[in-house]
């Protein structure tokens, strides 16, 4: 995966976040090559819903970094915008990420970037 210069990768965690403010970060998960899809939707609209109404952009992103992802679930609320992404790569390996972007200052130099990032992650 390419980590920008701004931001910092803990592969024992999997979370990749800004540098400067850690409150901006992505957590990064693999999943099995048997991963069951409608579960890991069902989780990811009962976490998001939490924060705020779900919004499913799944099959919306042509123009995309993330492009392949199967799944596309993002919420706002007053903490900022929180992702829920099933991503697959060109070679068919799956991982879950779940993003969070406060409010704030940083919200733009964080979203870019992290989604370039995301979109070059690979099985080792």
């Amino acid at each position: 995966m390419y980590v920008f210069e701004k931001f910092t990768f803990d592969a024992i965690s999997g979370r990749l976040s800004l540098s400067e403010n850690p409150g901006y970060y992505v957590d990064i998960e693999p999943l099995p090559s048997d991963y069951d899809l409608a579960q890991l939707e069902e989780a990811g609209k009962e976490e998001l819903s939490q924060i705020g109404d779900v919004f499913n952009y799944s099959g919306e992103l042509v123009e995309h970094p993330l492009g392949f992802a199967v799944l596309y679930f993002q919420t706002s609320g007053e903490g900022g915008i929180d992702d829920y992404i099933v991503w697959k790569t060109e070679s068919g390996d799956a991982f879950l990420f779940r993003l969070h972007n406060p409010k704030g200052e940083e919200a733009t130099d964080f979203a870019g970037p992290v989604l370039i990032s995301l979109s070059t992650v690979q099985s080792e």
